[in-house]
């Protein structure tokens, strides 16, 4: 019997089609992951945090569940300020004892921004103390124009480790003022 001889049959009648789901680029990736952190921080998102007195640190952050790395943690929420209204603010700061100075200071598009958290306004990412060797770091994101400073968290994360970044400040004169940047 050759080729011929038998029967012609669709090739569909002896291969099932089975569809597989399109895998996402890893800018489909990235694009979601930001729209994901972009509806957070419009929402004011601050799932899986907790204020808790830290023993010598005074309020700290801890989390209430598991976070993994490049997640959203929370917004470094306050004002955004120039840099001429940031100085002043500063040293009307300094001049009171029981006031402390919740100032985040970033550059951005070739432009310096300060986010002024000082008042107690609720808001907890502000309330993230320092460590050089923190679990979150920070990350600018732009929603129509506008710079929000979020806490990504650095690494994997679990339920009921304090939150931690780096501040950054590595001038001789905070160091002596405040000794715990060195930590």
């Amino acid at each position: 019997m050759t080729d011929e001889d038998e029967p012609q049959i669709p090739i569909t009648d002896f291969f099932y089609f089975r569809r597989t789901a399109r895998r996402q680029t890893s800018k489909e990736l990235k694009q979601k992951r930001e729209k994901e952190i972009e509806e957070k921080i419009l929402r004011g998102c601050e799932d899986g945090l907790e204020v808790r007195e830290i023993e010598g640190k005074g309020r700290g952050v801890m989390a209430t569940r598991d976070f993994k790395k490049g997640d959203f943690v929370v917004e470094y929420a306050g004002d955004l300020i120039d840099m001429t209204t940031a100085k002043q603010r500063e040293d009307l700061y300094s001049k009171d004892e029981e006031v402390g100075c919740y100032m985040y200071y970033f550059a951005h598009k070739n432009k310096q921004y300060c986010i002024d958290a000082t008042a107690e306004s609720g808001k907890l990412g502000r309330l993230l103390n320092h460590s050089r060797k923190g679990n979150c770091h920070t990350k600018v994101f732009v929603i129509g124009g506008h710079p929000y400073l979020v806490l990504l968290a650095s690494r994997d994360i679990t339920e009921g480790e304090e939150l931690t970044y780096d501040y950054g400040e590595r001038s001789q004169r905070a160091l002596e003022s405040h000794p715990w940047l060195k930590h």
